[in-house]
């Protein structure tokens, strides 16, 4: 989710002052160092427990997995050489590479099946688990109604990973190149923080060189890694900031060589300015922004009443003016950039008319006149960015339908348990994907128990055309995914708001920096170019 905000009330012109004075000063060295920052610690050092943007960053630098996203969104080979495929599309066999751990131990598909039943474990705290639920009875072993030794992983030797799903998925090689399909050292134990003496043993392209909670993380080039040659860069400093300004003004005097995207977002009030002086970088990311409606609690039990609220809004404004980035409107679910770039058009943005249509057939059906519709909450967890969203909406229903709506702020791990504990009405979320497909974000509604389906809307349908999908390839399966979606929204469970666009900056001399459609950034490519044309320096005129 973007966590871009206003955290200070700084002028952008004595910012762009202080730019002119100082410049930026590539640092010149022979040594392929570069620094970057995240706005807080990494959640854990176990590539299968956290999803979050910074821990995902760190994962992807310390762990390798069978199969890596790239940024064109096509999977290849990483700790697999090869696979194939049965007939029934439910086997797959993955033939592993000769690789090794950072402490020079073979890796081996063992590792793979150990890692990948522990996270299974009923007892293994996870918010990873269910993307492993397209394998045969791993759903049923985290639950606890069947054994460890049911799932269908099995290494069959060393080399060779026998993987049996419990239908035909056709993004299954996508979910691999997910940090919860990571393997992990120990038998696939869970992996605790290193401590001072003990620094890890990983598998990815680099390895834990330092660590200091809430201060620094550092990592050097991981000589075991089995294509070490490819790695040229020989070690990442991050530095832990909160105050993306202080970031901002570190990058400005050479002291960071990246700043943006979800691990350490730019000052939004900066963002027009940086648009129009800085070398401002972009690139759509699979996420959305959304309002989401308890659809069990009164007055959101009626589907009138939600089209008209959502049908309300100028999605356009919010884009041009709250947001301020390169963000797409959304009239679906699903961002454009796992729909091959395309929007899709589910209903009309800032349709006013319509809009009053609706609550007027609502209000008719709920047997209330207009004086009489309650005050509604609207809840929201705290950032910047997400309260000036929510005032937005809020005095666009005012405007447009005449209704009182209550703001209600909590941080985010409260926000989250009212919105599993379905204790709300409605309120403000955000989504990233997790896999590079559709069904990342579809099949949260395909019953009110999804672990995501904060609405709590389920539909016998919907469901039967999202199970038909997995049995379609190509072109019929994109026919049936689109018509799920837009029988979704013509139930109006959310309110779709705006799709993403990745924003952020570099150090013009840093070369090959990966950032997967997911929005994953990745270093494994990158290094520091010392041509003389990429050594200019850079500022804010």
């Amino acid at each position: 989710m973007k966590f871009l905000t206003l955290a200070l009330f700084l002028s952008p012109l004595l910012v762009i002052s202080s730019c002119q004075k100082s410049g930026w000063v590539l640092p010149r060295a022979k040594k392929q160092v570069i620094s970057i920052n995240f706005t807080y610690s990494p959640l854990s050092f176990d590539p299968r427990k956290s999803t979050d943007p910074v821990t995902t960053v760190m994962s992807f630098m310390l762990y390798e997995g069978l199969t890596r996203l790239e940024s064109d969104g096509k999977v290849t080979m990483a700790l697999a050489k090869d696979f194939t495929i049965s007939k029934s599309r439910t086997t797959y066999l993955f033939y592993l590479r000769k690789a090794y751990w950072s402490d020079g131990a073979p890796i081996t598909a063992y590792d793979f099946e150990a890692s990948w039943k522990a996270l299974l474990d009923p007892d293994f705290p996870s918010r990873s688990a269910h993307l492993l639920f397209s394998i045969k009875n791993a759903e049923e072993a985290k639950r606890g109604q069947c054994g460890l030794d049911e799932v269908g992983v099995k290494a069959l030797d060393a080399t060779t990973l026998c993987v049996k799903l419990k239908k035909p998925i056709p993004y299954f090689l996508e979910l691999t190149s997910f940090c919860a399909y990571f393997p992990v050292p120990s038998k696939g134990g869970e992996v605790s923080p290193p401590s001072h003496n003990q620094k890890g043993v990983f598998n990815g392209p680099f390895a834990l060189k330092s660590w200091a909670n809430d201060y620094e993380l550092v990592v050097q080039k991981n000589p075991h890694y089995w294509n070490a040659n490819g790695v040229k860069l020989d070690e990442i400093r991050a530095t832990i900031i909160t105050n993306e300004m202080t970031a901002f003004k570190m990058y400005e005097q050479g002291q960071l060589d990246w700043v943006g995207g979800l691990i350490s977002p730019l000052p939004l009030d900066l963002v027009v300015s940086l648009r129009n002086t800085f070398k401002l970088r972009q690139r759509s990311i699979a996420g959305t922004t959304m309002s989401v409606f308890n659809t069990h609690a009164y007055p959101f039990n009626n589907l009138n009443i939600r089209k008209a609220f959502a049908y309300a809004i100028s999605r356009k404004e919010i884009v041009e003016n709250v947001s301020q980035m390169f963000d797409d409107v959304a009239t679906g679910l699903v961002p454009h950039v796992l729909k091959n770039g395309d929007p899709v058009l589910f209903f009309p943005d800032n349709a006013q008319v319509l809009a009053k249509k609706y609550f007027k057939l609502g209000l008719k059906e709920l047997n209330i006149k207009r004086g009489d519709f309650p005050s509604v909450v609207y809840s929201y967890f705290a950032s910047e960015l997400q309260r000036n969203l929510a005032l937005f909406l809020q005095e666009t229903w005012r405007q447009v339908l005449g209704v009182k709506v209550e703001l209600r702020c909590s941080d985010l791990k409260v926000h989250l348990a009212a919105l599993h504990s379905r204790n709300f009405q409605f309120a403000q979320m955000s989504w990233i994907g997790q896999y590079y497909d559709q069904m990342n974000f579809l099949e949260r509604f395909q019953t009110k128990g999804t672990f995501r389906n904060y609405s709590g809307w389920e539909d016998f349908h919907y469901d039967q055309l999202i199970e038909s999908s997995f049995y379609e390839k190509h072109e019929e399966r994109d026919v049936l995914l689109d018509r799920a979606e837009r029988y979704m929204i013509d139930n109006m469970p959310i309110i779709p708001l705006y799709h993403y666009h990745l924003v952020y900056i570099e150090n013009p001399a840093l070369k090959g920096v990966t950032i997967s459609p997911l929005g994953d950034i990745q270093f494994h490519k990158a290094f520091l170019s010392h041509e003389k044309s990429s050594a200019q320096k850079v500022h804010i005129n």
